[in-house]
């Protein structure tokens, strides 16, 4: 057997291709490989880089066959197999959103002193993250005192009908009706202020006892 490199990096038989089969794009069935180690110039362990036939790659589960694989179906060499039942990475869906078929809005918290007065975030059902970061449910853009990742955590409960207020990973301690938030949740009450910074906000709940997203199906 004689192995040669090809300019892209796969190892192939010169013996029985004069040309990398796979920049040629070979068969499917070719035993083309890519070193995953080994001495420099050196040909290390290797695997295969596309599927033999229809055989999912290694690691997939059975039972999933590719849409296509490259050089074949009509897909390009070098085309990446997609995989029937396979999700895409996407955002977790909360157990009330998926109940009621949206992701309504369960309240407020609407700022009365600090930079963003005048401000209202709309708070959801189970945990909402506060902070200063985009990334955050309920951000806080101008208070450089808040921690720009889960300062702290408001959240209601669907089932329970209540609301919780709790302290995060902040820099800075949290307080509810002036008292401090160190660990553990407390109980939100209809208009309690809660202080993250020197931001001051006030709690407006919708969802309770008088009205709840489940009734209005």
């Amino acid at each position: 057997m004689e192995m040669k490199r090809c300019p892209n990096g796969h190892f192939y038989d010169q013996s029985k291709s004069a040309e990398c089969p796979y920049c040629q794009g070979g068969s499917a069935n070719a035993n083309v490989t890519v070193p995953l180690g080994g001495a420099a110039g050196g040909v290390g362990p290797t695997v295969p880089v596309r599927p033999a036939g229809n055989m999912p790659p290694q690691g997939q589960p059975q039972g999933m066959p590719p849409q296509g694989i490259p050089g074949q179906n009509g897909m390009g060499a070098g085309a990446v197999p997609s995989y029937a039942g396979v999700e895409e990475d996407s955002p977790t869906i909360g157990l009330y959103s998926k109940k009621v078929g949206i992701d309504p809005v369960v309240g407020w918290l609407v700022c009365v002193e600090g930079k963003d007065k005048g401000n209202d975030y709309r708070i959801h059902a189970d945990n909402n993250f506060i902070g200063r970061s985009e990334r955050m449910d309920i951000c806080v853009h101008g208070d450089g005192t808040i921690s720009r990742d889960n300062h702290a955590v408001i959240s209601y409960d669907s089932m329970e009908k209540v609301y919780y207020f709790s302290s995060g990973g902040g820099r800075n301690i949290v307080r509810v009706n002036g008292k401090v938030v160190i660990s553990g949740s407390i109980l939100l009450q209809p208009y309690d202020r809660i202080k993250i910074g020197n931001t001051v906000l006030v709690f407006i709940p919708l969802c309770g006892e008088e009205f709840d997203w489940e009734n209005e199906q």
